[in-house]
């Protein structure tokens, strides 16, 4: 994954960069964000982020009345077993839930490496972009980190 980075920060640079002109760098930029493989990738990206937040919005909702059954069972003679056994079950169930969601996590850094040689390339451009002092420039916020020179 490093070496992948690597190569995509060298190939970030391309000769007669500092030569281009606001316009032509802001071209450049908007091809990068117009690449329609790139933007199925940010559209099932931003999908599944807003699948993982209704799922914790759900788990959230499930907090008090999982707290009323604990109470419960310790006021219970022999209710703490049943729901102990019960939790212990859930928790397993919940670990196997955050495995595959570590897998699905790698996979998906594994796809956003394929575009990773646009992203630096993008970074790049804002980058010359802010030095220029180019006015499209003005509103993306607190400024990119530089590139460092290989």
């Amino acid at each position: 994954m490093m070496e992948a980075m690597e190569k995509a920060q060298a190939q970030a640079n391309r000769p007669g960069d500092e030569r281009l002109s606001c316009d032509e760098l802001q071209k450049q930029l908007v091809g990068v964000a117009q690449d329609p493989a790139f933007q199925a990738y940010v559209k099932a990206a931003g999908d599944a982020a807003q699948k993982d937040m209704a799922q914790m919005q759900a788990a959230q909702s499930e907090i008090p009345a999982k707290t009323a059954a604990t109470v419960i069972a310790s006021m219970v003679p022999g209710a703490a077993m049943g729901h102990m056994m019960a939790s212990a079950a859930e928790n397993q169930a919940k670990a196997a839930q955050g495995a595959a969601r570590v897998q699905s996590r790698m996979a998906d850094a594994q796809q956003m490496m394929a575009f990773m040689p646009q992203l630096m390339r993008g970074q790049r451009l804002i980058e010359l972009a802010t030095v220029r002092k180019c006015e499209w420039t003005a509103g993306l916020g607190a400024g990119v980190p530089p590139i460092p020179n290989r």
